[in-house]
């Protein structure tokens, strides 16, 4: 933990496969209340099984209860983040700050050189959380019957607000 680290808690890499319910139940609360609902919501154990096969998840406990996650992927010179959740009660208090520090911490091991995600554009608020962070939009694009989103990205290191 370090200064900039809410006190009680504490972010470390997920290794342990039995905390997949735990992260996907995470994900579904944290997401649930999006318009139009996020496909987070259609997620099944199965899809959690392949994001840890597909890089590092990075979780957030405090007293030993989940907070916080954070899927990642190693993709185009960056780690890759999406579906950051954050459990309703413990937002704005420093949670997803706490997870982006590890990411950029995660991204260094690797050799990489910046963080990179996708923010739906019809959540603004989103777009200036990240923008807070450090993030700048780089492009735009939509998969099908999905809704719009632009990609975001920040080098590493830049303090996150």
């Amino acid at each position: 933990m370090n200064a900039d680290t809410p006190s009680g808690i504490a972010v470390t890499r997920c290794a342990d496969d039995s905390r997949r319910g735990d992260i996907l139940a995470l994900v579904h609360e944290a997401f649930g209340g999006l318009s139009p609902p996020s496909g987070a919501l259609n997620e099944t154990i199965d899809d959690v099984a392949a994001r840890f096969a597909a890089g590092p998840v990075l979780i957030v406990e405090a007293g030993g209860e989940l907070i916080g996650s954070v899927y990642g992927a190693v993709k185009e010179g960056g780690l890759y983040l999406t579906r950051m959740a954050v459990r309703p009660d413990w937002q704005k208090c420093g949670v997803g700050r706490a997870l982006l520090k590890a990411a950029d911490g995660e991204a260094l091991t690797r050799g990489l050189r910046k963080l990179t995600l996708r923010v739906r554009i019809n959540l603004p608020a989103n777009r200036a959380y990240f923008e807070r962070a450090g993030f700048t939009v780089t492009g735009q694009g939509q998969d099908l019957g999905r809704s719009p989103y632009e990609t975001m990205e920040r080098p590493l290191g830049v303090p996150v607000a």
